[in-house]
């Protein structure tokens, strides 16, 4: 899709509506690891960044226009600030800021590369969402944790993952690899399935 400035009421519904479908299925996938403490910690994320990035690419490339992902992103820094993690919204814009700079490029928004930079980044930096509570607000998200009904073995698989450098470097590699791979994934759908489709 050509990308032009002008943002129609039309895209602020899209943009809208598809990060919604983003934050759906990012609380689904964590909900239904949490039966599986390693899975949970350790597979979790990568999972759902593997799967959020066709509708990522889908999404920035039907809009074709900047600010499409720190819009996605302060959205869902909302949604956490509402489930009691306040942190994480200044978090998620710096996060949508940094993938803006990746497609600040004029065209960027239909470039497949450059989509698949942003949202690789977008990959290893949702990793926040665990290692920020461990590493600045342990106080925070421990009562949040109590007060959410989590099982103390829970936090406690959490605390053993997130502190040792060996799962710790494992995670971060498998999550940016998994949004990688899901972008590739992505790149087909779009290329195959949507513009053939006269979606974009």
């Amino acid at each position: 899709m050509k990308e032009t400035n002008k943002w129609s009421v039309r895209d602020v519904i899209t943009t809208v509506l598809l990060s919604a479908v983003l934050i759906v299925i990012q609380l689904v996938i964590n909900m239904v690891c949490m039966a599986n403490d390693f899975v949970s910690m350790v597979l979790s994320v990568g999972i759902t960044m593997f799967l959020c990035a066709p509708v990522y690419m889908l999404m920035v490339s039907r809009i074709g226009k900047r600010f499409v992902t720190l819009i996605y992103m302060t959205i869902l820094g909302v949604i956490f600030l509402l489930m009691g993690n306040w942190f994480l919204l200044p978090y998620f814009i710096v996060t949508g800021v940094i993938c803006e700079a990746i497609l600040w490029k004029r065209g960027a928004c239909g470039n497949p590369k450059r989509m698949t930079a942003a949202w690789t980044a977008a990959s290893l930096l949702y990793n926040g969402v665990n290692l920020l509570p461990i590493w600045f607000f342990w106080d925070t998200y421990y009562d949040f944790a109590l007060a959410s009904g989590m099982e103390q073995s829970y936090i406690d698989s959490y605390v053993r993952y997130y502190t040792s450098p060996g799962w710790l470097a494992f995670i971060l590699l498998f999550t940016t690899l998994m949004g990688f791979l899901g972008c590739m994934v992505g790149s087909r759908l779009i290329r195959r399935h949507f513009k053939k489709a006269g979606v974009l």
